[in-house]
């Protein structure tokens, strides 16, 4: 063989080569874009047991919303044994769901965590009794037997309409995290997330009156999405990363709900996909409220004060503090 044959052999195959890196990288992402063993592994711990309200959460599990920004999601139970604040704080988890009163409170307290995104931008917290009690306002309560969760944001705003009613004759019980002993009637009014508990005793036959805090101009934000300080300055491209994927999956599940509660279920089985989808669909105007699905997870300074202020003026919280998140 002559060596200009050669030549054209050598560069024949090199063009080949080439032309076969180019298509190889053409596509070369999205195989990068799927591989587990490119994205970090993060948890974030729920705020309560797994309800509807999380539908968002699991549905960006699901479609893989994390995975495309990076992110290998765990997604933990909260509850009364596993506090968000408490777990973030410890570096348990990396993120977290609390309510916003909670988040001051224990900033005030020194607990470095600090809010990154607003989930409900009203209080979803209710307080009920059986509609045959006839207990339509909270001056209502006065001799009655009260279930409390104790150093929880419902607390707060339970505190904050005793005293703005001057209601001081009731019984105050622990909070058991069932809906028996209010069924049962062991208690007179209980304490429910409007969008949650109320929902599931309606579909139980239980008809309930519900009084809201927001009712009686006392309406701070509800719950928030939070991290450590450390993790916020050491970290920054793995929060944005996390809020990006965690807004993009909550507008997912707000546009396809009833697909968002079927990947809800699939994760938790115990739940049943009937009374979930109407928790989600009664979540949904907490987290688009006011601002519209566009500014999902948008904090605003004025809101956090007005938070501030009530926690100030019901004796939760000491003094104003800087609210530059």
């Amino acid at each position: 063989m002559n060596s200009n044959k050669k030549l054209l052999i050598v560069a024949l195959a090199l063009l080949v080569g080439v032309s076969a890196y180019f298509v190889w990288s053409k596509y070369k992402p999205q195989t990068i874009y799927n591989d587990i063993a490119k994205t970090e592994k993060v948890s974030v711990r729920m705020k309560w047991f797994f309800s509807g309200t999380m539908s968002g959460w699991f549905a960006g599990k699901e479609q893989s919303i994390y995975k495309k920004n990076g992110i290998d999601l765990v997604i933990n139970s909260g509850g009364p044994e596993n506090s968000s604040i408490k777990l973030v704080a410890a570096g348990t988890d990396l993120f977290g769901v609390a309510g916003a009163d909670e988040v001051l409170i224990a900033r005030e307290k020194g607990i470095p965590i600090i809010p990154i995104a607003v989930l409900f931008k009203e209080s979803p917290v209710g307080f009920i009794s059986k509609r045959n009690k006839d207990i339509k306002k909270p001056s209502d309560w006065n001799g009655k037997t009260i279930e409390v969760d104790f150093g929880s944001n419902a607390e707060i705003q339970f505190r904050a309409l005793l005293k703005k009613f001057n209601v001081k004759n009731v019984k105050e019980v622990p909070y058991t995290y069932s809906l028996v002993p209010f069924i049962e009637n062991k208690v007179d009014v209980s304490v429910a997330y409007i969008m949650d508990q109320v929902v599931t005793l309606k579909n139980q036959g239980i008809d309930v009156n519900v009084i809201t805090s927001k009712e009686y101009g006392i309406n701070p934000y509800g719950d928030v999405i939070i991290t450590t300080e450390k993790t916020l300055k050491e970290n920054p491209n793995l929060v944005e990363k996390f809020l990006k994927a965690t807004i993009e999956s909550q507008k997912w599940a707000v546009k396809n709900d009833s697909l968002a509660v079927t990947q809800l279920v699939k994760n938790v089985p115990n739940l049943k996909f009937a009374n979930e989808l109407q928790v989600w669909k009664a979540t949904i105007p907490f987290l688009i409220s006011n601002d519209g699905i566009e500014n999902l997870g948008v904090m605003k300074k004025e809101k956090w004060e007005e938070t501030q202020n009530v926690l100030i003026e019901f004796n939760a919280l000491k003094t104003k503090h800087s609210l530059n998140f």
